[in-house]
């Protein structure tokens, strides 16, 4: 689901993220929330749900009731007929809607991924980046911050590839959380002046954009 900032709940003390995993847009715009996977079925294989003994009562019923129908036995019987069928044909119908769900998740979340760059947001650096560009998303006239911020994330996301940050890779992550931050903090005031960018990446950029601002 897209939303305006996915996770945040703004009632939640220090912006809390509440999703474990976002997907960053090839473009500048809101973050997307990752679809959960299909999982399993019961987490058994569909084909282990259809087994002997319920081919055994589907057979048995549908005998039973076409000797009902066609032989004149006793009507009470169909109700053992039926229940036999039903009770054969439920576990296999239920695999069978629970492998369609999980499909159908499985291919939502496929097409997810292929709009974006997946983030791992379960390291508090990373949420603090997270926060810091869902509230400049939300600030009106952002422009080239805008710009500028979806870059800190997207060069973020990049070097990550959905994984938590090393201990070695955290201080690149927390420099690119201050300047958005910061940068959020100055799109509150107002909008910035566009400066020339091209090339730079997204730190000095927000730099830029603070300085001549």
């Amino acid at each position: 689901m897209v939303g305006e900032f996915p996770g945040f709940r703004p009632g939640l003390p220090n912006n809390e993220i509440m999703v474990s995993q976002v997907i960053v847009p090839h473009r500048p715009g809101p973050l997307v929330d990752v679809p959960q996977d299909g999982g399993s079925v019961a987490d058994e294989p569909p084909s282990r749900l259809i087994g002997a003994p319920e081919a055994v009562l589907a057979a048995g019923g549908g005998i039973l009731l076409g000797a009902v129908l066609l032989t004149g036995l006793p009507g009470w019987l169909t109700v053992i007929a039926v229940a036999c069928l039903a009770l054969g044909l439920a576990l296999p119908a239920h695999a069978a809607l629970l492998t369609a769900m999980r499909r159908r998740a499985d291919r939502r979340r496929r097409e997810a991924l292929g709009h974006g760059t997946l983030l791992d947001v379960s390291d508090s650096s990373v949420r603090r980046l997270v926060a810091a560009y869902g509230r400049l998303e939300r600030t009106a006239g952002a422009g080239m911050g805008r710009d500028a911020a979806h870059l800190a994330l997207a060069e973020v996301a990049g070097m990550l590839e959905g994984r938590s940050p090393r201990d070695a890779e955290r201080e690149y992550v927390i420099a690119r959380a201050e300047a958005v931050s910061a940068l959020a903090d100055r799109l509150a005031e107002g909008p910035v002046m566009p400066v020339e960018l091209a090339g730079a990446d997204s730190l000095a950029r927000i730099k830029a954009l603070l300085a001549e601002n």
